[in-house]
């Protein structure tokens, strides 16, 4: 049986032509293009549908462009790569002049967001402030009403149904008063009400750092984005200059 014989390995190097440079960047100018119909794309699915009333949903959607800013830097970058011996026509040139303004336009666009987003880290900052004190309302209202029932009870059986309905412990052959009673029932109120205050403050803690450190990074990554979409306008000033140099 004969066996096929391995395909032969070139021994030669090859050397990069002309011709095949000019491929070589025409490769990279498609997946330009490409890079930013996906861009278009996905900035779309977030935009689309809009919550402008919505700060959760606007600070949420900035980051996300931040986060897909790459794409679209990508995509210029490779679109506006030529060689020396590159030809560019008449129809490229036209193309290539929109884009170097819509690169100006998407830069003063992510500049633009920036007071958007500290506009809205501020009031993410202030529900986080007042959600906090809401709870924190609600549960010393809780407690006033359960103090004030404490004050009108005075068999233990009554106090044990309070004590089984916080899930105090109590043990109901106890001989203690009912005075007594009422006082472990607060003291235990009492207990019970710090660790919910120690917890929802160790919690708000948690979501404001988190919200600091985001904030950070969006509102900083619009002012890096839109001064490098305002720098890749400026460095094609080429394109659009074009007619007089010739």
């Amino acid at each position: 049986m004969k066996t096929k014989k391995a395909a032969k390995v070139p021994t030669k190097a090859i050397e990069i032509t002309e011709n095949l440079e000019k491929r070589s960047f025409a490769l990279l100018r498609i997946t330009g293009y490409f890079l930013l119909v996906f861009s278009l794309v996905n900035y779309l699915a977030i935009l689309l549908p809009p919550q402008l009333t919505n700060p959760n949903w606007e600070f949420e959607a900035i980051g996300r462009m931040v986060d897909n800013v790459w794409s679209i830097l990508l995509g210029f970058t490779f679109i506006f790569l030529f060689t020396q011996s590159s030809i560019i026509n008449g129809k490229q040139i036209a193309t290539l002049k929109f884009l170097s303004w819509i690169a100006l336009v998407i830069g003063i666009f992510y500049l633009l967001m920036l007071p958007l987003g500290i506009n809205n880290s501020l009031t993410l900052y202030r529900n986080i402030n007042n959600q906090f004190a809401t709870q924190q309302a609600q549960q010393q209202e809780q407690i006033q009403q359960i103090t004030e029932r404490l004050q009108t009870v005075t068999s233990p059986q009554q106090l044990n149904s309070i004590a089984s309905g916080l899930n105090i412990p109590i043990d109901p052959n106890s001989n203690k008063s009912p005075e007594e009673l009422k006082k472990q029932i607060s003291q235990q109120i009492q207990t019970s009400a710090q660790t919910a205050l120690d917890t929802a403050t160790t919690a708000k803690r948690g979501q404001t750092i988190n919200l600091v450190k985001t904030s950070v990074r969006i509102n900083l990554g619009t002012i890096i984005s839109g001064f490098c979409f305002i720098s890749l306008w400026r460095l094609t000033g080429w394109i659009r200059t074009i007619d007089k140099n010739v």
